[in-house]
């Protein structure tokens, strides 16, 4: 009975007539020496407070690996998949792997620690990395070494000018959000001049060029110290064939269709007909980039810029072949001025590629004389009847309308040349 209530006592001590109890977490009978080494190392660990003295500087590498990207032109963002990668030195996770059978290293997940508050400052949706409940290792010497996927949705001044040939440099700026310089000090892992790029999926429309990584220090009115950043640049290279069975070659084809009208008959109403159906197939190309480029109120691509062009210019042709097919069908009853017939029966006709038609020109203009001729002599021997004149008349008038018909044909020769240059001059304009 003694030995039963000097068992029950034993807990309690008694000091100056008060009775004391010993509080505290009941040992596991199977604790581990991990259990152990993140008790001690826990059990008065702020991780609200930088582990260093204030006086001195903590050193935070920062690296990240690249591995998909993605780009949303309408909101001028892209949206870069990785991990990111920080190190730096925490002194109060130092321990002795002596006293914990030879333990160096140990993982910790990342609520429990103290993190570096880094930021993307030119984030387009949330700034702070995220930690996706991710894990630290942890160092005897008090190495910090963390890893987190991350996701970094950054603003990025698209320049669509070259559109569907366009090469956009987008930019990422790492900066610690409280601490300046003299506190938190940001360095490059592993001093690397670019990071790390492992695409596991690529973009179908997007790919990686050239990449770089580097420190600045940044400095502001309000504040003496220094405020180190760390930028990353990274240049996207659109894919573009599939564009250039969309875009380009329909481009071809349209200034074919447009040339195509000034050597069509000039009597020919299909005339019209061609160039309708080309302003419509150009409206359809003009709706589809409204779809697939957003409305930016600067550099707005060269191609629509062309295909724009290519309307107005329609619009042009059509207002030339109405013009053209009045000369060719209208009933003229005044022979074409000798100062505009003289040039085209020349050396400018076949320039112009319109012998043809002077020939026709010139034989209808020689049966007509020789007609005359016959008229003259027939007069002065037996005289002429009306029909015999009407007759000539109605020659006369056949060969007027073959000379205005020959300065029809001639208005399309030249209207194809200079359209031929303009279709030229865009091209190298918006190629280069």
């Amino acid at each position: 009975m003694v030995l039963f209530l000097c068992a029950c006592l034993k807990p309690f001590q008694t000091e100056g007539g008060f009775t004391t109890t010993k509080i505290g977490p009941r040992p596991l009978w199977n604790a581990t020496y991990t259990d152990k080494l993140r008790h001690d190392l826990l059990l008065n660990y702020d991780k609200f407070a930088r582990p260093a003295p204030h006086q001195n500087t903590t050193n935070v590498d920062f690296g990240i690996s690249i591995r998909h990207i993605e780009v949303n032109e309408f909101k001028s963002t892209v949206t870069v998949y990785g991990f990111a990668k920080l190190q730096w030195n925490d002194e109060k996770l130092k321990w002795n792997k002596s006293d914990y059978g030879g333990l160096d290293k140990l993982n910790m997940a990342d609520h429990e620690l103290w993190l570096p508050d880094l930021f993307l400052i030119n984030s387009g949706v949330s700034t702070a990395i995220n930690s996706y409940n991710s894990q630290c290792h942890v160092y005897d010497n008090g190495g910090v070494f963390w890893v987190p996927p991350a996701q970094f949705t950054v603003l990025c001044d698209l320049n669509l000018k070259y559109w569907p040939f366009d090469t956009q440099k987008c930019y990422m700026e790492f900066i610690s959000w409280t601490h300046h310089g003299n506190e938190i000090n940001l360095k490059i892992l592993n001093k690397r001049t670019e990071p790390d790029v492992d695409v596991i999926i690529k973009s179908t429309e997007w790919m990686i060029g050239d990449t770089s990584i580097r420190k600045d220090d940044r400095k502001y009115s309000c504040c003496n110290e220094p405020y180190p950043y760390i930028t990353i640049t990274i240049n996207l290279i659109r894919r573009s064939p599939s564009y250039k069975a969309l875009i380009i070659t329909p481009a071809f084809v349209i200034i074919g269709l447009i040339l195509a009208t000034f050597w069509l008959p000039p009597q020919a109403g299909e005339k019209i007909i061609l160039n309708g159906c080309t302003a419509i197939i150009i409206t359809l190309f003009l709706l589809y980039f409204t779809q697939k480029i957003p409305a930016m109120g600067s550099h707005t691509p060269l191609v629509v810029f062309f295909y724009s062009t290519c309307l107005w210019i329609v619009c042009f042709s059509i207002i030339g072949s109405v013009i053209v097919i009045l000369l060719s069908r209208s009933q003229h009853n005044k022979p074409l001025p000798w100062l505009i017939k003289q040039p085209l029966t020349g050396c400018i006709g076949k320039w112009l590629g319109i012998s043809s038609y002077v020939k026709d020109s010139s034989n209808l203009n020689a049966t007509v004389e020789e007609m005359r001729d016959h008229q003259v002599t027939d007069f002065e021997e037996n005289g002429l009847g009306n029909d015999d004149k009407q007759f000539i008349a109605s020659k006369s008038k056949m060969q007027y309308q073959s000379d205005w018909i020959l300065l029809a044909v001639a208005i399309d020769r030249i209207s194809f040349l200079f359209y031929s240059f303009l279709f030229f001059i865009l091209s190298l304009s918006y190629s280069i």
